[in-house]
């Protein structure tokens, strides 16, 4: 595989081996006076640095500000080997059907009952800058 911006493979093999395992990560978004808001979010199965998925409710105030400017942040941090991914990029709404079956996890339904529910949405996450830090190397670079 080919560097990103003279950064090894390696790391960002890692970083993706790292995001599979989070279940949970903060997000910040920008709110209506142009501060940074931060959050708690649970991932829905994540894969890469390059695209996570978290669901909220459309009326929720995540939801509100990303409709409004849709440059957020995602950070996970694993415990295990004290990685730490810090993303940047920006987010989208979907609402329609396939997406909300796609990225239901069974304990959403104490929330929204079902995957049907007119509230719930999911936020597509794509990364457009990460830094990174595991194993005692860190790395930044645009993806």
């Amino acid at each position: 595989m080919e560097a990103i911006k003279g950064k090894s493979m390696s790391i960002i093999e890692k970083a993706n081996e790292i995001i599979k395992t989070c279940n949970s990560a903060s997000v910040g978004v920008i709110d209506e006076n142009g501060y940074p808001s931060v959050s708690m979010i649970s991932l829905c199965h994540p894969e890469n640095i390059s695209e996570l998925y978290f669901t909220t409710s459309l009326n929720s105030n995540k939801a509100k500000r990303l409709s409004k400017n849709n440059k957020a942040s995602i950070c996970c941090f694993s415990d295990e080997n004290y990685s730490n991914i810090t993303l940047v990029g920006e987010a989208e709404i979907l609402t329609d059907q396939e997406s909300k079956s796609k990225y239901w996890l069974d304990w959403f339904a104490e929330i929204y009952g079902s995957p049907e529910d007119p509230n719930y949405c999911v936020i597509k996450f794509t990364a457009k800058r990460a830094s990174l830090w595991i194993n005692d190397q860190g790395a930044e670079f645009a993806l």
